[in-house]
């Protein structure tokens, strides 16, 4: 989409928003009418360089939902203090999802939107050998005054295109499984993960540790996906950083409706550093094929799990578990493939890429795809 097509839908686009519990269902701008991207998207680039990028504002993930018998692919966001947001998912010269949310008063909650496309209408438009980017320019209140902020993110392609082709009703996409958090007393198979505050109750599925402990949320993180390809290494804050890269870093985060995501990383000093022990990757061929695949697995004791903020040791019964996983990866395969095709090192590191995918256990995706559910913090 061109500066001039995203300044006439920001100009003339009027917003419509279903309710989705505690998601709003914005209109997908970009459903009906491919946008061909011209010379434009450089100069918008330059005059848009000094802009931030958000940091109250997150892309949720890709998941699929059933609408009247079709499948489609939902993209999901939220911000804190937001007066106002565009959105463009794009792959080359096509766009997948963009348009407009506006909430009803600006306020300091948490507030999540949506967008949907037609599964065949989204495999149509990724386009092979593209990247998939993630465009979002937001508006919100900074110490009393209106500031715009442009945040730019490098999804994984491959992901997304397994996900769109995703058929095995046998297990979850990307063969996820999430030990914990996760709905251990599961009498009433609602996929409803309760912590509890201040007891050990039943119906608890993870209690505070007690008196003995800080007044924080902390609890067991154990989980795995497969991924296509060869990934070389994890990118946590620090990376992100350094690199000047466009992906959401690795971590985990808890994210309640009137507080602002806490992220297990990111409250320690040194992220990477925290959560690197904790990670592992190995590797796989897919089955009936020699692709290779990598397994990112995680497993974080109870005692390393507190998400430092005494905020976070709040009732809420919605909040939103995310996972972020950013990665470097190569199309060619490991080093040892690239080799035996009669690749150069140097023209190896050349093909690496960097991107990212993300997931996240809200109320209204326990029907989707992957199943996953918010923490209902409480006190019983």
């Amino acid at each position: 989409m061109t500066v001039l097509s995203r300044f006439l839908l920001l100009t003339t686009l009027i917003c419509s928003h279903v309710s989705l519990a505690s998601i709003h269902l914005v209109d997908n701008e970009c459903s009906a009418v491919l946008n061909a991207r011209g010379g434009a998207q450089s100069e918008y680039s330059l005059s848009q360089s000094a802009l931030a990028s958000d940091p109250l504002l997150r892309f949720l993930g890709f998941d699929i939902i059933d609408k009247q018998g079709e499948p489609h692919l939902r993209a999901r966001f939220a911000a804190s203090q937001l007066e106002f947001a565009f959105f463009d998912i794009y792959s080359g010269q096509h766009s997948l999802h963009c348009g407009i949310f506006i909430p009803e008063r600006v306020q300091s909650q948490r507030q999540a939107w949506a967008a949907d496309l037609p599964v065949r209408e989204a495999l149509a438009r990724l386009e092979d050998n593209n990247t998939l980017n993630i465009w979002i320019n937001s508006d919100r209140q900074v110490d009393g005054k209106s500031q715009s902020f442009l945040t730019q993110l490098s999804y994984s392609r491959t992901a997304l295109l397994n996900l769109l082709q995703y058929n095995d009703e046998a297990r979850l996409p990307y063969a996820l499984k999430v030990q914990h958090p996760s709905d251990l007393n599961q009498v009433s198979a609602d996929n409803e993960i309760v912590y509890c505050l201040n007891s050990q109750f039943g119906d608890c599925d993870y209690s505070h540790p007690g008196y003995g402990e800080l007044a924080h949320l902390i609890l067991p993180i154990k989980g795995e996906v497969v991924l296509e390809g060869y990934i070389s290494r994890l990118l946590f804050k620090e990376d992100v950083e350094q690199g000047g890269l466009t992906v959401a870093v690795t971590d985990f985060g808890v994210w309640s409706r009137e507080n602002p995501v806490y992220e297990l990383g990111a409250l320690r000093g040194n992220a990477k550093d925290f959560l690197t022990p904790f990670f592992t990757l190995s590797y796989q061929s897919a089955p009936d094929s020699e692709r290779i695949q990598t397994k990112i697995a995680w497993d974080i004791p109870l005692q390393y799990g507190g998400f430092l903020n005494p905020n976070s040791y709040a009732r809420d019964y919605e909040t939103y578990w995310l996972m972020r996983f950013a990665f470097e990866h190569n199309p060619l395969g490991s080093p040892e493939q690239a080799k035996r095709l009669g690749y150069s090192e140097d023209h190896y590191q050349s093909q690496t890429q960097t991107s990212f995918i993300a997931l996240t256990g809200l109320n209204e995706a326990k029907q989707g795809a992957f199943k996953l559910a918010p923490l209902t913090v409480t006190y019983p």
